[in-house]
Formats: structure tokens, sequence, C-alpha cells
């Protein structure tokens, strides 16, 4: 069964359906779950800090396999836009403190700019808007998209004169991208890697979290 949904994924994939090949990973992410050796009641008695070990491991992880991470991402920021042909555009930001997500953090965005789709314009408009709010500055910026969103995260913060490490996750294969001296590098990780995975979570809540507020706002302009 694993075999046929990697398969099935790849193709997806290499056909450009990114949707598609985006379900299969949840599946096969699912069953990994299911799989994995859980750990024991008896170790959190033994280790009461096992959690707070358990998150600061997957940060070490990134700075690990990330050299523009220099030091401990301590607060780390995952943003995604969504929107339906650019119309009720909207972008979410959330936050994990020390490995662990942190809801109380979390902020969303009206895009004010056109209505066409524009990722690219979107997430400069993002990152702006929260530059200007005095809100504690992260210590990595993760994004969901490639090279272009990455650019675009890159003139903001050069504008400002803001040094924030800055990585991309993409759709096909999970890859990491990051811009390194003055050129882009890709990474894929291990799919057990607990780096990976809190980069996962924090895209996958990103997502969830800018698409109810778009619909809630889709709903708004239906009911109105």
């Amino acid at each position: 069964v694993l075999r046929t949904l990697n398969l099935r994924m790849e193709k997806a994939s290499r056909e450009m359906e990114f949707e598609k090949a985006a379900l299969y990973r949840n599946i096969l992410t699912k069953f990994e779950y299911v799989r994995q050796d859980f750990i024991a009641a008896e170790n959190y008695m033994e280790n009461p800090y096992l959690v707070d070990d358990l998150a600061l491991g997957s940060l070490k992880s990134l700075m690990e396999n990330i050299p523009i991470i220099k030091v401990l991402p301590r607060r780390i920021e995952c943003y995604d836009i969504s929107n339906i042909s650019g119309k009720d555009a909207v972008a979410s930001m959330v936050v994990a403190t020390d490995g662990r997500i942190d809801k109380n953090e979390y902020r969303r965005f009206r895009m004010q700019g056109s209505n066409k789709p524009d990722d690219f314009g979107m997430i400069r408009e993002t990152i702006r808007r929260r530059i200007k709010n005095n809100w504690l500055l992260p210590d990595l910026m993760i994004i969901d998209g490639g090279k272009g969103q990455i650019s675009s995260v890159w003139d903001v913060l050069n504008e400002e004169n803001i040094n924030i490490p800055v990585i991309g996750i993409t759709k096909r294969f999970e890859t990491l991208v990051y811009r390194f001296d003055d050129e882009f590098k890709e990474v894929v990780l291990p799919r057990e890697n607990e780096g990976l995975k809190l980069i996962q979570r924090l895209r996958d809540e990103a997502h969830r979290f800018a698409q109810k507020y778009h619909h809630l706002l889709r709903l708004k302009s239906i009911t109105v």
C-alpha cells in the first residue's frame, strides 16, 4: 500500500498536480504516525521535561541541516496566502515558540492590494505589515512556496535592513529551499526528521488558519 501511494504521489508531482500529490503525502504521513514507536508513559515520569527536550531536538535538527540558521530559532513564524483568483485574499502568520505551536501569537491579514491573483505581491504586503507592528522579531521565517516567495520576502527584509533566515517549503517532495551566498539551495530531509516535521506542522497550520479566515470572508460576502 505504501509503495503504491508513493508511486501515485510521485506521478502527481511529475504531472504538476500538486494538490493531489499533497493528498497522498498526507495519507503517507498518517501511516508513518501510526507505525512509529510511541514514547512510553513511564518515560515522561522519569523525565518530566521530555516534551521540551523533543521540541528542542527539532530546533537543533534545523540548525544542523540548514546552514543559514546560525542561532537556535526560539521563535519561528510561518506564512501562507489563501485566495480564489485574488478575491478575498488573506494571509496567515502562525508561530512556534521553543519548538511548540503558540496559538496566542497567531495573526491574520486581509490583503489591501488589488483583487488580482499575485502571490508574490501578497507575501510582500504581508511581511511589510508584519514588520511595521511592534512584535518580537522571529529567529526564522518559513514560507509556503519556493524561490519566488523567498525572493519576495527578501525584498522587504532588505528594505528594512533586517536579517532573518527565510526557508521555503515546496509541495514537490517537501523540498526545503533557502538562499545561501546569493544562490538558492535545496535540501530534502528524511521524512522522519524532526526538524522537517516541525516545518510541516507549521505549514499545515498556517494553511488551515488562512483558509479558515478566507472562508469566513467569503461567507460574509455571500450573505451580505
